[in-house]
């Protein structure tokens, strides 16, 4: 995989794109490397943030880590502060699989009282879905979907994702053994594969829509994604990527219309649309996810053991939850 600066996103002219970020609190069960904070990744992402001036971004942040240690919060300070924008995202950060309809309501409404003080500075109530999973059920889909009208929230999908969360395990144990030759790998592939996912949605989109729609991209808020947001926004830009509001992306049908479909399967909006109207694409994971989990291995920091006890923590703390894998659609494979 190589990165092509140079070399448009899209044959039709700009791409634009709204950036999005989610969990500034990293997810309880998982590892944060030494000389890391969220508070530091943070400032680091504004910067970059501010470096290409792009402004009112929305981050969707999971809060169960603040029972844990309250000065997390001050996260939430800096980002506001910076010009951006805190929306809802559960406190548990559980997939909607896992739990009945009332339980991710409740979820949504712990959240809710603890930001609700950030929220109330953004120009509107945004609400998104963890891991993008809009309900696995019909019935859960239409409670929650029904709950979320009626308290005046409006659901953002992810249009572009690169599954960065997939570095964290692989960067911690890098920054560990201090292996100055693998940082420098990580960060390179990182970079690398959001160009090449983005390339990917996009083509997926204009296979779908025959035009490029408004994108929304997303980020988590991980010592990586801190080191190289900068970078990425970079090359975003010299291959023709336009930075608009959530706003903007949010008028675009692609977005603003909900799939109808439902299914238990972890993929973005675009992939959702083409299987709705039938078009084949492409979602396969990069190949690189499974290389870097080669790369300084230690004892209970592979990537499948940090999810396990990412999964372990949330049972424990969220009463009649139920995490598992997530089922592979067609299109992954």
């Amino acid at each position: 995989m190589t990165t092509q600066t140079t070399h448009p996103i899209s044959p039709l002219g700009p791409v634009k794109l709204a950036i999005t970020m989610d969990d500034m609190l990293l997810w309880r069960g998982v590892p944060v490397p030494k000389n890391y904070t969220s508070l530091g990744i943070t400032r680091a992402m504004t910067q970059a943030l501010a470096r290409h001036r792009a402004t009112d971004t929305f981050a969707f942040s999971n809060t169960a880590p603040a029972e844990d240690d309250p000065e997390l919060l001050r996260v939430f300070d800096h980002w506001c502060d910076a010009g951006h924008h805190v929306a809802n995202h559960t406190h548990h950060h559980a997939s909607i699989n896992w739990v009945d309809a009332q339980t991710y309501i409740g979820d949504i409404e712990r959240t809710e009282e603890i930001i609700a003080r950030w929220a109330a500075r953004a120009p509107k109530r945004y609400f998104r879905y963890c891991n993008d999973m809009w309900g696995d059920t019909a019935d859960k889909q239409a409670a929650v979907g029904a709950y979320l009208a009626k308290h005046g929230y409006t659901p953002v999908p992810v249009s572009v994702g690169f599954r960065d969360s997939r570095f964290q395990a692989a960067y911690w144990r890098t920054l560990e053994k201090d292996d100055r030759e693998g940082i420098q790998y990580l960060r390179r592939a990182f970079v690398e594969t959001a160009m090449h996912e983005m390339r990917l949605h996009a083509a997926n989109a204009r296979a779908v829509y025959g035009r490029d729609p408004v994108h929304i991209w997303l980020i988590h808020g991980t010592p990586l994604g801190g080191d190289c947001l900068d970078e990425i926004l970079d090359q975003f830009e010299a291959a023709g990527v336009q930075f608009v509001s959530l706003a903007e992306a949010m008028a675009d049908p692609m977005n603003a219309e909900i799939p109808p479909r439902v299914s238990p399967e972890f993929i973005h909006q675009v992939e959702k649309w083409a299987l709705v109207h039938g078009v084949p694409v492409d979602d396969r994971p990069p190949p690189i996810l499974e290389e870097i989990e080669k790369l300084n291995p230690i004892p209970g920091g592979s990537a499948a053991e940090i999810r396990a006890r990412q999964y372990a923590s949330i049972a424990q703390h969220l009463p009649g939850s139920k995490p598992a894998p997530f089922p592979v659609a067609a299109i992954q494979c």
